[in-house]
């Protein structure tokens, strides 16, 4: 199973677009959840329309980690089960997940990611045992200090011995076909330009 979650305080303008992504994946994701961070606008009312779960976060004081970590403790997975954190401006691509899978296929490999550039915000498909290892080391997910996000996450499950995979590139939708049959050639959103 996949479990998406996207943490969100007062993102009612952006997180329909990150739930719309994931329903129109290759592969969706079982669950959609939307941790609401204390939202004081329409967040709630608009993941619901968009199709996702809503969980609420509790006393949070550590803002977007404090909303992961009270996620990944209330969500039951089984430690086979994957991950898939997102920002609420992500827009993945169709593809995205069914390529993120294939690079999981190394077992050692606990987490990849999706180029920052070419989603519009970070996101990263991680096994949820390399999320537990963290945990029985640390005592939590995600690091509530000075220094967090998936810097942070990585060097974290680096340092549990996990493995991470290169960032995934997300391949654009191809366009519509030219006239008279011409190739369309597939560009790759977020490529590192060739050298001169």
């Amino acid at each position: 199973m996949i479990a998406a979650i996207i943490p969100a305080h007062d993102e009612a303008a952006r997180v329909q677009h990150a739930v719309t992504s994931l329903h129109r994946q290759t592969r969706p994701p079982e669950r959609i959840l939307v941790m609401s961070d204390d939202s004081t606008d329409a967040t709630v009312e608009v993941a619901l329309d968009a199709g996702a779960e809503v969980l609420l976060t509790v006393d949070n004081r550590h803002r977007r980690a404090g909303a992961l970590n009270q996620a990944l403790a209330t969500v039951r997975m089984d430690a086979d089960d994957l991950v898939l954190v997102l920002e609420p401006g992500v827009r993945l691509p169709p593809g995205f997940l069914a390529r993120a899978l294939a690079a999981l296929q190394d077992r050692n490999v606990g987490a990849v990611s999706a180029r920052p550039t070419a989603v519009g915000g970070a996101a990263a498909l991680i096994r949820r045992q390399a999320l537990e290892d963290v945990h029985r080391s640390f005592g939590r997910y995600c690091d509530e200090g000075p220094v967090t996000g998936q810097m942070r996450l990585a060097l974290d499950l680096e340092a549990v011995g996990w493995r991470l995979g290169p960032p995934v590139e997300a391949e654009e939708d191809l366009p519509a076909p030219a006239e008279h049959g011409a190739p369309v050639p597939v560009a790759l959103v977020g490529a590192e330009p060739a050298a001169a």
